[in-house]
């Protein structure tokens, strides 16, 4: 951030630069009597400094896009949480590991709506407790909400599997799921 306000503290010095004028600033202290650069050259020096201002204001944005794109904030893990939470409602799902439940689908939902928030390395999703209560951390640990799934067997039916010696035939069901967000621990 130090470096953001560096940069942004040199632009605004050559844009005092470029709208008082070299000539203000240089060419007045000095005689009159003394050799003084035409005005070409002073117009010259001002787009110059207009340029260097504009540079060093580009600098800026691009650094604070950088640590943005590095971070993660409260309302960016939230919202990648809600986006989840409603794509996971799109569709019908076939229940998971027990032991992992659904964090790996809560997790690619989440890594999926929040593509451009931050980075995904970032983006931790543990389940808490034996319920279906996901906590997911994004960043660090004061970014933390708490994402919570519910499950009703799905009125469309199930995947049908057929027997392998072609009698027997089975159905696995399918969940609709919902889920709802909450910001904190679980």
């Amino acid at each position: 951030m130090a470096a953001v306000v560096f940069l942004f503290a040199i632009a605004a010095a050559f844009l005092v630069i470029a709208l008082v004028g070299p000539y203000w600033l240089y060419w007045r202290a000095r005689l009159h009597a003394q050799r003084q650069p035409s005005d070409a050259a002073l117009a010259l020096g001002r787009v110059a400094a207009f340029g260097v201002a504009g540079a060093f204001v580009f600098g800026g944005c691009s650094v604070q896009e950088g640590v943005d794109k590095r971070t993660w904030t409260a309302s960016e893990v939230r919202e990648a949480a809600e986006d989840a939470a409603g794509s996971m409602a799109a569709d019908t799902q076939i229940r998971r590991d027990p032991t992992d439940g659904y964090t790996s689908l809560v997790e690619a939902a989440v890594l999926k709506a929040g593509e451009d928030q931050g980075p995904s390395y970032k983006v931790s999703v543990e389940r808490a407790g034996e319920g279906h209560d996901y906590e997911i951390t994004a960043g660090s640990s004061d970014t933390t909400v708490c994402m919570h799934v519910t499950e009703e067997e799905s009125s469309e039916g199930g995947v049908f599997v057929p027997g392998a010696d072609g009698g027997n035939s089975s159905s696995i069901p399918e969940y609709d799921l919902a889920a709802t967000v909450d910001d904190g621990a679980c």
